[in-house]
């Protein structure tokens, strides 16, 4: 075989200085969001506040998911701009809409073990020994609950937290997932790494980028005293028949590019140190004026097709959730799936039905007849049929999963049996009552 030359082109993401920023602020929730403006604003000379513009900021809604007040706290309530939820109260919220029975037990108990950083500090067998379950059952919701928001919580430690962040945001790349678990304490070393992973300093400083777009444990964005709280992104109110969508960006300031600096950066006589230090104030200062403007840009025509799909859910609740896909809302704007993934990651939107994440607005589902069903719709009606059934002669597994199959909706027996336990309801024997 003769050795030949061949030519391959490989699309790679170029990530410009600008560019970088723009990703970073992407992925940002409202309040770190406002600090790192804030900061920028102080540090970067390129950047100033446009001031004196009227605020067009609406009252944010009463969240209907704040506790039962007395009748003492009830003015004070009313007055109360919005509720803010704790971290904890918003995790059980996704557990309520996630899991059902033994399973949600499960995962209460494991975010009820979680310090606070976020991550699981105790063993997954202590947790299954004291339910009386497998390790195995413990492991599989533990998994589930780290891709509830925020994003990581029970994870077991920084590294399968930062390969989780890679994987969400970024898709699956074994290169630095090694990296992660061989090399996370030499990352700063590129020289080390350039050798041991055979690849260029330009290819090293590429996959530091990245690593320094993610945050260090689960709970990094949240206010770290003793009850940490959850401000939206964004409100969503309902008006009429319909529903009016806002982002959140108050006490977010509203930025421009000086001219002083920009002038400087054109003298012929400026030393080069000087200059490159400028040049890269100047790029960093265009990429978070373009990332806010694309954050707010991309998160609302988001928001607005979650909305679209979920009305019945925001006004009803999880039982008309119906089935939705990244990939559906990826397609539906034109975007990648991943950036979707990035932009709604963090982010929580204060609805009619309490403060929830964006996560929560998708949906797994089972084919039908006329199209896909969302599970909890078929629990649901699950939950329908026994109800109403003859209680002297109970339904089996098998006699309910035919009742849906004759309505068009593509469901196994083993299937109805886990649903039931998941609501709670006992098997036909049980269910017996004699005449």
């Amino acid at each position: 075989m003769k050795p030949s030359l061949q030519l391959k082109l490989k699309p790679k993401l170029k990530l410009t200085p600008s560019l970088k920023h723009q990703l970073a602020l992407l992925m940002l929730p409202k309040l770190e969001l406002e600090q790192t403006v804030k900061q920028e604003l102080e540090e970067n000379p390129f950047l100033e506040e446009i001031l004196n513009i009227e605020s067009q900021t609406k009252e944010p809604i009463k969240d209907l998911s704040t506790p039962v007040y007395s009748d003492d706290e009830e003015n004070y309530r009313l007055k109360t701009l919005a509720y803010k939820p704790s971290l904890y109260e918003i995790i059980e919220a996704q557990i309520d809409l996630e899991f059902d029975g033994k399973d949600k037990e499960i995962a209460k108990e494991i975010v009820a073990n979680i310090d606070e950083k976020g991550f699981l500090e105790t063993p997954v067998e202590n947790i299954a020994e004291k339910l009386k379950v497998s390790s195995a059952k413990v492991e599989e919701i533990r998994k589930k609950i780290t891709k509830l928001e925020p994003l990581g919580i029970a994870t077991k430690d920084i590294k399968e937290f930062l390969k989780l962040q890679i994987k969400e945001y970024f898709g699956e790349d074994e290169l630095i997932e090694k990296i992660i678990d061989e090399d996370i304490q030499n990352i700063n070393n590129k020289e080390l790494l350039s050798q041991k992973y055979n690849l260029t300093q330009e290819e090293i400083e590429k996959i530091i980028d990245l690593l320094r777009c993610l945050i260090p444990y689960p709970t990094y964005n949240f206010d770290t005293e003793a009850s940490p709280y959850i401000e939206p992104d964004i409100f969503i109110y309902e008006k009429g028949d319909d529903f009016e969508i806002e982002i959140n960006e108050t006490g977010i300031p509203k930025l421009k590019l000086t001219n002083q600096y920009r002038k400087l950066i054109s003298k012929k006589d400026l030393p080069a140190n000087t200059k490159k230090f400028l040049e890269e104030k100047l790029q960093k200062a265009i990429g978070i004026i373009k990332g806010i403007e694309q954050r707010r840009e991309n998160l609302k025509n988001i928001v607005n097709a979650l909305v679209e799909h979920q009305k019945e859910f925001l006004r009803k609740g999880k039982t008309n959730l119906k089935p939705l896909k990244l990939k559906d809302i990826a397609q539906e704007l034109g975007l990648h799936e991943s950036t979707v993934s990035r932009i709604i990651s963090g982010k929580y939107a204060q609805t009619p039905i309490g403060v929830i994440p964006l996560k929560a607005f998708f949906s797994r589902s089972l084919s039908s007849d006329t199209g896909d069903i969302s599970t909890e719709k078929i629990k649901l009606m699950i939950k329908d049929i026994i109800e109403n059934e003859d209680k002297t002669k109970p339904l089996s597994d098998e006699a309910i999963a035919k009742i849906l199959q004759n309505k068009g909706i593509n469901i196994a027996r083993r299937t109805i049996a886990k649903y039931r336990q998941e609501l709670k309801i006992p098997g036909t024997r049980k269910r017996r009552v004699k005449k």
